[in-house]
């Protein structure tokens, strides 16, 4: 909870209005129960307020004869029915300020809860574009949705929320605890004691409260995920016909939710219940203790009445308090997921020293990688010179794509190293080191926004006339024009909107918009079929001219014009050379080529 409170530090200003204007709140509700005794010695003849307190409390005698006195000194009057006026201006006045005090407590609660929200999301935010690609290889994308969405919110309204609840009704029943003691301090011993009663049984549920709000959240991200997913994944569950399995598993996921919630919904509702029944308890008890104490001449009727609605009134903020208590558990186990998040440590640590440009080389040297101790990449060393295409190829799984994640260090080698101009990449400035690159992936991300925005996302005040260059080197300005609002047409969601070529086209021109010192391509044509393959082909081979380029091709038709061509087997390099020289080896190199052309073609 501490970590929690840290995001509550910048809106202290907020916190305090709240809190005051709570404290007024509580004070005025108090008023009006504390009222109730005037209102009866004003309707049927005022008494002597200092002889209807006990002896017991000299001091609460003093407080509730310097309460009548302010009372009866602004409602009583030589005239009966001017009594009767004063008082109900008295009662009217009292219920707008309470009206008035909960209303712009309620507002500033809302700006205090959602600025609260938002400093937590932004910085959930921030330490995930910040975190390494490991933590997304391990964690669903629909659990962090789940998190920043689902946890925060009931973080939110369960701990933050809770804070101002709490400050209220603990400050009104403090203030009815006051005016109890005031009328009869043996009378509030007994309701008290009858009280605490049932707080071992509060204290003891709050255990599984936790552990169900813990459940609860987890079952919440499952759904979330399978939702996630198959709304980013549509187009596979239409076309293999999986509607019915994923219903399935949304409609298990749910349900389990639902069991778990009323599990805890069980455990939970038992805490107002056994607050109330001990509380109803301390209200006979004290009916019965003050019945004796009328008896006995030791209260008067009205001082006893008094006592009821006060105690009666009382009720009402410890259910609030105790109910708060009980939903707290579920808001503790959000924050609990929250600063897991948090206390996530990359493990990719950016360099200082500063990269703008790339000069000569880069200088893999004798690099090994491992993910979680499988061993992926082994002993590898190769050079890009400025101006060279380097393809890699290799059957699937040989460490091609694993190679462009680690120059773009998503990952560090487990040994060995990277060096760009001599200078080891891990002592470089990571965000400048990557702005180097341009990468076009096979699977390419468009964002539901225009294609002007989706093409110059990366750029620093980008023109049309810059945006428009891109896309006719990429082959896309064709196309883009004759979308209905042009360069201004909503592409939808992934770029649904368009076909697989004309994605990967505005991909090429959004990673050479920002003119890249070095291009990265994997597998860029891999899904494509011939036509946009040819397409797409022609856009990059436009592309690599006078560029340094990195490509990772499946089919070596697209990489035969490259300057050097690494061969991968089982994460190392076998052989190295161009088309013509591996093709000459006969050797692994040329059994891939064999496998797509046929023993005796030979493309060049």
């Amino acid at each position: 909870m501490p970590r929690v409170f840290h995001f509550v530090k910048p809106f202290w200003p907020l916190l305090l209005i709240s809190f005051i204007a709570n404290l007024v709140f509580s004070a005025v509700n108090a008023l009006v129960l504390a009222i109730v005794e005037p209102v009866f010695r004003t309707l049927f003849g005022k008494g002597d307020a200092s002889s209807t307190i006990p002896v017991a409390s000299k001091l609460a005698s003093g407080f509730k004869a310097w309460f009548d006195d302010i009372v009866y000194s602004v409602i009583v009057s030589d005239q009966f029915f001017d009594s009767i006026r004063n008082l109900s201006i008295l009662i009217f006045c009292l219920f707008v300020v309470r009206g008035l005090s909960k209303y712009f407590g309620n507002i500033i609660s809302t700006k205090l809860e959602e600025g609260v929200m938002k400093n937590i999301r932004d910085t959930l935010f921030t330490k995930l574009t910040e975190l390494p690609m490991a933590f997304y290889s391990r964690t669903k994308s629909g659990s962090v949705i789940s998190l920043l969405t689902n946890d925060v919110a009931v973080m939110n309204s369960a701990t933050i929320n809770s804070i101002t609840t709490m400050w209220r009704e603990s400050t009104t029943i403090l203030i009815y605890v006051a005016l109890l003691i005031a009328i009869s301090p043996m009378l509030t011993l007994v309701s008290v004691t009858i009280s605490l009663l049932g707080f071992g049984f509060i204290k003891t549920s709050t255990k599984f409260l936790r552990r169900y709000g813990s459940r609860l959240q987890k079952a919440q991200a499952e759904y979330t995920s399978t939702l996630q997913e198959t709304v980013g994944g549509v187009r596979v569950v239409k076309a293999m016909g999986l509607e019915v399995t994923m219903q399935t598993k949304f409609y298990s996921q749910t349900l389990h939710f639902v069991k778990t919630a009323i599990k805890n919904t069980k455990v939970l509702g038992l805490v107002p219940l056994v607050n109330d029944t001990f509380g109803i308890l301390a209200l006979v008890g004290v009916f019965y203790a003050g019945g004796i104490q009328l008896a006995e001449g030791n209260i008067e009727p009205s001082s006893l009445v008094t006592f009821l609605f006060l105690l009666f009134g009382l009720m009402q903020p410890i259910t609030v308090i105790v109910s708060t208590i009980g939903t707290m558990q579920r808001g503790i186990s959000a924050a609990e997921n929250i600063v897991q998040l948090l206390d996530e440590k990359p493990i990719v640590i950016s360099g200082v020293e500063p990269v703008t440009e790339f000069k000569d080389s880069i200088v893999v040297d004798r690099l090994n990688f491992a993910y979680e101790n499988a061993p992926v990449l082994r002993d590898v060393s190769f050079r890009i010179r400025k101006g060279d295409t380097v393809a890699l190829v290799g059957a699937s799984g040989s460490g091609k794509s694993t190679m462009l994640d680690l120059l773009l260090r998503f990952y560090d080698p487990t040994s060995g190293g990277i060096s760009i101009d001599g200078v080891d990449v891990k002592r470089l400035n990571m965000v400048q080191y990557r702005k180097l690159f341009g990468i076009v992936g096979q699977d390419t991300v468009l964002f539901n926004d225009t294609a002007m925005n989706n093409i110059a996302i990366g750029m620093i005040q980008p023109t049309e006339a810059q945006v428009e260059r891109a896309a006719s080197v990429a082959h896309a300005h064709e196309f883009v024009s004759a979308l209905p609002e042009g360069y201004h047409t909503i592409l939808g969601d992934r770029g649904m909107k368009l076909s697989g070529g004309q994605r990967q086209r505005i991909a090429i021109a959004r990673a050479i918009a920002n003119e890249p010192e070095i291009l990265l391509f994997d597998e860029a044509t891999s899904a494509l079929d011939t036509e946009s393959e040819r397409i797409v082909q022609e856009a990059i081979s436009a592309v690599l001219k006078n560029r340094t380029a990195v490509v990772v091709a499946h089919r070596l038709s697209t990489i035969v014009n490259a300057t050097r061509i690494l061969v991968f087997e089982n994460g190392s390099i076998v052989e190295e050379g161009s088309h013509n020289e591996l093709l000459d080896k006969r050797g692994a190199y040329f059994k891939l080529h064999s496998l797509q052309f046929g023993s005796n073609s030979r493309q060049s």
